[in-house]
């Protein structure tokens, strides 16, 4: 493990919110599509320690270094759906306690399958799937960073600022993470590029497709990136992967837009 990724390790926490005032919160409330925004955002967040199991029976995981983060980023992403959770009460909307076992029974049959053939896959590709993991990884963690950082700047809520802001550092440190490892793997074979590739662009799928309904999904975008905005996150996305080896021009965002909407 490099002195940088211990350093990341040795930073994680879960969200602090013992100085929060939730009666400020309370009082500016929310709007219906910020209730729908973060009702997403928490069910997705408080999935992610179901995914950890997954991820640990990949090869990949065996290296002290990935098994380190993976364990970091589960610890902060369950506490960031619990973080949302909590501001949805506190403001009138609470949250069932089995929300998350009720999202889990909602996974698609591709979510079913991924669970199933993600580790077996990882065995028979062992030196070539890790980059397929890392790629998906940093999309999505690039796409959830915008997202809060794009509710950050959109509500009036004072309090769900303050912790879109919080949340925001955890992802950009995430998405990096992600991005850098990946281009690591990438560079290391035309074998391990075009597995990759391939496999993005068959299996890619938008954050919490596999459990959200596509109109749920194609709600959240308009939502948070509407006309302009929405453009941009596309342009900005496939123009950050396509700097990974073997992404050149690739064009994931635009075409699933193009696609749905």
């Amino acid at each position: 493990m490099s002195a940088q990724e211990f350093k990341n390790i040795s930073h994680s926490d879960k969200i602090e919110m013992d100085d929060l005032d939730w009666n400020e919160a309370k009082s500016a409330g929310l709007s219906e599509d910020e209730r729908f925004v973060l009702t997403y955002f928490s069910d997705i967040e408080s999935q992610t320690i179901r995914y950890l199991g997954t991820l640990l029976k990949m090869t990949i995981a065996s290296r002290p270094a990935v098994t380190a983060f993976l364990i970091t980023w589960a610890y902060e992403e369950f506490h960031h759906g619990q973080a949302l959770a909590k501001l949805l009460g506190q403001c009138g909307y609470p949250l069932a306690e089995d929300r998350v076992e009720t999202i889990n029974r909602r996974a698609r049959l591709n979510e079913w399958l991924e669970r199933f053939f993600g580790p077996l896959l990882s065995r028979v590709f062992s030196n070539q799937f890790p980059s397929v993991y890392l790629v998906f990884g940093a999309i999505q963690e690039m796409t959830t960073l915008r997202g809060y950082e794009r509710l950050k700047e959109a509500t009036q809520n004072p309090i769900l600022k303050v912790l879109c802001e919080r949340i925001a550092k955890q992802e950009r440190r995430h998405f990096a993470w992600y991005f850098n490892n990946a281009k690591e793997q990438l560079e290391l074979s035309s074998a391990n590029r075009l597995l990759a590739r391939k496999v993005v662009e068959f299996n890619w799928r938008p954050v919490g497709a596999g459990v959200k309904s596509n109109s749920e999904v194609d709600r959240l975008f308009s939502t948070l990136f509407p006309a302009e905005f929405g453009k941009e996150l596309v342009r900005e996305i496939d123009v950050k992967i396509s700097t990974l080896p073997g992404f050149e021009g690739i064009r994931l965002m635009q075409d699933y837009f193009k696609a749905c909407c």
